[in-house]
């Protein structure tokens, strides 16, 4: 069911446009909502692709597990990787005219841990985060409570990119992600409109760059543009019409026609990390109950979900990590396949029966009924809510959907209120893992499965604290079998990130396998 037509690291670099005097912008069509524009306390991608661009990081990925200078110019780590030593640049300064230092570091990755914030992704990124020593104006040392191997994947996401302090001070914490946000990057933030639009302009001061690209100073592009537009019609219209340059999340069912329009490029890039899946909170009965949760499982029809909401674009999943994903085990494929007819021998077994013939099954004069949550503002959410309340109507389970603007799900789901929920979550180390099943994480955090294991725990630190590639593979077969095995989430397609551009535009780089399009070394016209 694979359409991959494009190689994702679609590098064209323009050199000699970089000094062009023409004004040059690019406006990007969004495909949704998000909670704020502060990449430090996010759960959100789409924040991350706009961010990088304002705040960056200490190292760069370009692919999976090659790390280059960004903040950082070289690193060391010690033995049972418990520190790693940054030097950092010199020659930086942010947007508000003070100098990059170790303390901005401290200060960054401090606050990310501060309680008080309730930073989100970051959180699980940074994980068993002790503290950060300043060594010197441009070195510090970041610390561990324990090993922890995947830091410098962390440390080359969005999440983790590096705030001024002296900006957040004068700005304060209620301003900071919605009027204000100053990193380094080659843009500086002008505003953000909410269910509008974000504007950034070109840093004229910016004289670092990526190296390893070819390219330093500041770029071509005078001003960056994302224009958030949901409905995903719109947003194919937008491409089409030169409203836009481009856009991101296209329809699978525009995606094919879009690709033989004049004028018009795409790019279907293999989502590294989880797809798009089912939490379901272990916190909130009937969903305590494994039969229950198995049964949702067993009669979820991933591949006819795949067929009907994403045009067969994107693979049938096998458990909580995709395919390309580094250290995926193919046996979870072989694990609790579609088998509706299971699902009710499940639920029957648990004492579920249809008493009274209207369909749905009871037990002790409780009517098996979920309630799930889901963004209204979201056409393929609500795509996917529609598909699995038919599905799990054809074995006794009655769903009642929940659609909500964006901020009244976010208060219902971390505050515990869903049976299910969706999830999707692009990475690169199967750390990340700890985001979706971590103990940590639950209670209004970002595992909203709800799900406390101390095993589990265990197992996810220990994947963290093995430098050893084979090793860590086998450990986190471990935890992908148990996740089958508990039947913790399910899985519904392994998605590509499907992106549509003006042919006129040039240069964009995709980091993060493919997640975060870049625009600093892009330009716009022959």
């Amino acid at each position: 069911m694979t359409r991959f037509r494009r190689s994702f690291f679609a590098v064209a670099l323009a050199a000699l446009l970089v000094g062009s005097a023409i004004a040059q912008t690019i406006t990007y069509g969004m495909g949704g909502n998000f909670d704020q524009v502060d990449p430090n306390l996010t759960t959100f991608t789409r924040v991350g692709r706009v961010t990088l661009h304002v705040v960056e990081p200490l190292v760069w990925q370009p692919t999976a597990g090659v790390f280059e200078g960004a903040l950082a110019t070289s690193w060391s780590v010690n033995d049972d990787a418990t520190e790693y030593t940054f030097q950092l640049r010199d020659d930086v300064t942010f947007h508000d005219g003070t100098p990059f230092t170790a303390e901005a570091v401290k200060f960054t990755f401090d606050r990310i841990v501060d309680p008080e914030m309730k930073a989100q992704t970051a959180v699980s990124l940074i994980g068993p985060y002790e503290r950060s020593e300043i060594l010197g104006e441009h070195e510090v040392k970041i610390v561990f409570s324990r090993s922890f191997a995947p830091f410098l994947d962390s440390a080359s996401k969005p999440n983790l990119g590096i705030i001024s302090p002296t900006a957040y001070a004068a700005a304060g914490e209620e301003a900071w992600g919605m009027d204000a946000l100053v990193g380094t990057g080659p843009f500086r933030f002008v505003s953000y409109t909410p269910g509008d639009e974000i504007v950034l302009e070109r840093y004229d001061e910016y004289a670092w760059g990526a190296e390893f690209l070819g390219m330093t100073g500041p770029s071509a592009i005078e001003r960056l543009v994302y224009k958030i537009i949901p409905e995903p019609s719109t947003r194919t219209a937008s491409i089409e019409t030169g409203e836009t340059d481009f856009i991101e999340e296209v329809a699978a069912i525009d995606f094919g026609f879009l690709d033989g329009r004049r004028g018009i490029q795409t790019l279907a890039v293999p989502q590294s990390g989880s797809g798009w899946s089912l939490m379901m909170n272990a916190m909130n009965p009937p969903m305590d109950e494994l039969a229950v949760r198995r049964a949702i499982q067993l009669a979820s029809d991933s591949e006819g979900m795949t067929v009907s909401i994403w045009n067969g674009i994107g693979e049938v999943p096998c458990g909580p990590i995709s395919s390309i994903t580094f250290t995926f085990d193919p046996a979870t494929c072989e694990m609790y396949p579609y088998d509706p007819e299971g699902a009710r021998a499940t639920l029957e077994a648990d004492g579920w029966i249809d008493t009274d013939g209207d369909g749905i099954r009871e037990r002790d004069g409780q009517r098996l009924v979920i309630g799930h949550y889901y963004r209204a503002d979201s056409a393929q959410s609500v795509e996917m809510a529609d598909f699995m309340k038919a599905d799990l109507a054809t074995v006794g389970i009655e769903v009642e959907l929940n659609g909500l603007s964006s901020a009244g799900y976010f208060d219902a789901v971390r505050a515990g209120q869903h049976h299910t929920q969706n999830w999707w979550d692009p990475f690169t180390d199967p750390n990340s893992m700890r985001i979706l099943f971590h103990s940590d994480n639950a209670g209004g955090g970002t595992n909203r499965n709800n799900y406390i294991d101390a095993e589990m725990d265990e197992l996810l630190a220990q994947g963290a604290a093995t430098p050893d590639p084979e090793r860590r593979a086998e450990i986190y077969a471990q935890i992908q079998a148990k996740v089958k095995d508990e039947a913790i989430m399910v899985f519904y397609n392994d998605p590509a990130s499907l992106y549509a551009f003006s042919a006129d535009l040039h240069g964009v780089v995709y980091f993060g396998a493919g997640q975060y399009p870049y625009f600093y070394t892009a330009t716009v016209g022959q």
